[in-house]
């Protein structure tokens, strides 16, 4: 017997795809928005100032190792 502790969605689908996935993420952000006390809106306007300081993730960069 394999044990999980992980937390599961209410309603798990028979077969997740890529799409799924990233939606099930979005779905997690809110709920620690939510359990946080903070809005979509002060959220997106912290996601989009610190984007303007220290860019996006466009360029597909990797840390491959650090001393």
């Amino acid at each position: 017997m394999k044990i999980y502790n992980k937390l599961i969605r209410d309603k798990i689908p028979q077969v997740n795809d890529q799409i799924e996935e990233l939606a099930d993420l979005v779905e997690l952000v809110y709920a620690v928005l939510d359990n946080k006390g903070v809005s979509l809106e002060d959220f997106e306007k912290v996601r989009l100032e610190k984007r303007e300081e220290r860019g996006g993730f466009e360029h597909k960069l990797l840390l491959l190792e650090t001393d």
